[in-house]
């Protein structure tokens, strides 16, 4: 392999960004790894090009080998084939440019490969929230950052990385041995917090005992029919016998009398732009989308179509440098109408003091023709979001009626929209009050009657509310919270069933074991976080990561042994045709008597536990949205024989 020698080495942290940069500095020219641009040389990561070496823990796992506390990590390489074309490009070169992207791990993907090629030369950073454009890199290479500048983000982003290594290699272990070592049982500083939460709330759901109550309701007319509600400071709920007695007294009584109208005019400023979570909760809630696929989808729109800014971002305000910024982009979008408005909507969108790294995710350009109908959705959401802030307020009035029977008092509610503002993006104006009388007068009581109903329990978790209290919590980052979700999903401790996320049996074994345990704690996994966070904000640099670490250390090893009197048993409640036990064993279920497997995920699709358990019982199973090797999407019936096969497919 022959390389030209450059004098300044770019890397990257994916090859879509190199080839971005590289086309913004020059003629690019690829080689093998890498490309060539006047005296750059452009190279990339693929993710992380290391992971750490678990060949520093015992290769035995036994109860006597924990608590693992390694005097020294070790990294193994994951990419040794790029790594060797980095390496070679490193020597000799007199600058290197970190374009990791502009956060926590972007900065560790780099530095490790730095570290691990033992470099010890000249360094600077590109830092933007924006997306690479050409005139985006050509400015921010104009202005490039010392290095040393961001070692507290890479101590800070090596304290997660080695804290969650301890954690997990440590308690993992003690709950896969004590849970007879059949099948991992993982346990993660952010995913046990996490899982907790759902378990705790299927419990609510299913220990639930609903309560019947009665409310008595009202027609009336005037120039229109209208309805109230009893009320006394609220609606009241009533005996099947009150609410009876209650009808039958007023049963005589023919008019009503308007005794009130309430006429409130408000006002609704435009939400806030999206954070990656907000972003993914809206999608989710819309869409059906999960988290993951959100990301994914953002991801791509931000490397490869350029329509919008870095999404992995927990901030939803922009700069307060970020006007002129704003006032492009709503020119590319055809919307020079609310650039006037830039400068009149205040901290509500810019506000330097709410941002860490990265500004909120906005569009910066008007989609391409070619997006695929999924990819338009989320674009929209976020391109919603932006021209919204700039829209004048949303102003509505509500009207509550207050109508006398007797002397019972009925309640009736409405709303009417005035100016849209920037609910105009989301519905059409809505007049939910013209049947409501405006003034006192009398009006004729149609009938009265009494409605049964009943308590209802808080509702499971999906993905959209999950998110929400995560981040609330401060429990992961915006970049991995969806994959704390799909973990979950693949070590079988939830699964979803709609758009719900419901806990297993042995996501439950788990928390109800370790519930006493400060690691399911979402509130102390969340000062975890914020402490890795104050790592880098505060500057704390290396010496802020060892102290970190030590207490780490400590409460591991506390954990161990609260955790070692525990015993972790699941009983399968599926059963084969065969009459054998079926038990998940991590990636998939199997028989303990014919040996019979059906994998958690097939042609790209996640079963469902009924799906699973009707192949078992020998029935076909149906099944949509699945995956060719192609990328195509086809339907297909399965049936288990051994393994799952293809009986036939549709469209």
């Amino acid at each position: 392999m022959s390389y030209q020698r450059p004098t300044k080495l770019i890397i990257a942290e994916k090859p879509s960004v190199a080839r971005d940069i590289a086309r913004a500095l020059g003629k690019p020219v690829s080689k093998e790894g890498y490309i060539m641009v006047d005296q750059y040389a452009v190279t990339w990561a693929v993710g992380h090009l290391f992971e750490i070496d678990d060949s520093v823990a015992p290769r035995r796992w036994s109860l006597d080998s924990l608590p693992i506390f390694p005097s020294q990590f070790r990294y193994r390489v994951t990419k040794p084939k790029q790594f060797a074309v980095i390496k070679k490009l490193l020597d000799g070169v007199e600058l290197v440019i970190n374009c990791g992207d502009a956060g926590r791990e972007g900065e560790l993907i780099v530095r490790e490969i730095l570290r691990e090629a033992g470099y010890r030369g000249k360094s600077l950073r590109l830092w933007t929230s924006e997306a690479l454009t050409p005139s985006v890199v050509r400015r921010e290479f104009s202005r490039l950052k010392p290095s040393q500048e961001f070692d507290s983000l890479y101590y800070s982003a090596l304290a997660r990385q080695h804290s969650d290594w301890l954690l997990g290699i440590n308690l993992t272990r003690l709950v896969t041995l004590k849970a007879g070592g059949q099948e991992v049982w993982s346990v993660g500083r952010v995913q046990t917090p996490t899982l907790r939460m759902v378990v705790e709330r299927d419990k609510e759901v299913e220990s639930f005992v609903p309560e019947k109550y009665y409310v008595v309701r009202a027609t009336f007319k005037w120039r229109h029919t209208y309805e109230g509600m009893l009320w006394e400071d609220g609606p009241v709920k009533l005996t099947k016998e009150e609410a009876d007695s209650i009808v039958k007294e007023l049963d005589g009584i023919r008019e009503g009398r308007v005794t009130s109208v309430d006429v409130k005019r408000e006002e609704a400023r435009p939400p806030l732009l999206h954070s990656l979570t907000s972003l993914q909760r809206e999608s989710n809630s819309i869409y059906g989308l999960s988290a993951k696929r959100t990301l994914d989808i953002a991801q791509t729109l931000y490397e490869s179509y350029k329509v919008i800014s870095y999404p992995r971002t927990d901030a939803r305000h922009l700069g307060d440098s970020n006007r002129g910024l704003a006032r492009d982009v709503l020119k590319k979008l055809g919307r020079e109408d609310l650039i006037p408005n830039v400068d009149k909507v205040g901290r509500r969108v810019f506000d330097s003091s709410k941002l860490t790294d990265h500004h909120a995710i906005i569009p910066l350009d008007l989609p391409p023709r070619e997006l695929k109908e999924v990819e338009r959705k989320v674009y929209d959401l976020i391109h919603r979001k932006f021209v919204g802030a700039f829209m004048d307020n949303h102003v509505y009035e509500t009207i509550k009626v207050i109508t006398m029977v007797g002397n019972r008092k009925f309640l009736s509610e409405g709303r009417r929209d005035i100016e849209m503002g920037w609910m105009s993006l989301y519905k059409e104006p809505e007049d939910i009050a013209s049947t409501l009388p405006t003034e006192r007068i009398e009006v004729e009581k149609v009938k009265v009657e009494a409605e049964e109903r009943e308590t209802e329990p808080p509702p499971r978790y999906t993905e959209s509310t999950l998110l929400k209290e995560m981040e609330k919590l401060s429990l992961g980052t915006p970049s991995t919270r969806a994959s704390i979700i799909e973990t979950l999903l693949d070590r079988h401790y939830m699964r979803r069933e709609r758009r719900s996320l419901i806990s297993t049996q042995k996501g439950r074994e788990l928390v109800d074991k370790l519930y006493e345990s400060r690691v399911s704690s979402p509130e102390m996994t969340g000062e975890w976080e914020r402490e890795l966070e104050a790592i880098y904000t505060s500057r704390a640099g290396e010496e802020g990561y060892r102290r970190f670490m030590e207490r780490i250390r400590a409460f591991v090893e506390e954990e161990l042994n609260k955790l070692k009197s525990k015993e972790f048993k699941v009983s399968s409640s599926l059963r084969c045709k065969c009459g054998g036990e079926v038990k998940f064993f991590g990636k998939g279920w199997k028989c303990s008597s014919c040996n019979a497997v059906v994998w958690a995920t097939i042609a790209g699709k996640r079963l469902t536990e009924r799906q699973v358990s009707m192949l078992f019982e020998g029935k076909e199973v149906k099944v949509n949205g699945l995956t060719s090797r192609k990328g195509n999407k086809f339907s297909a019936t399965l049936y288990l024989d051994g393994t799952v096969k293809f009986k036939g497919f549709g469209s």
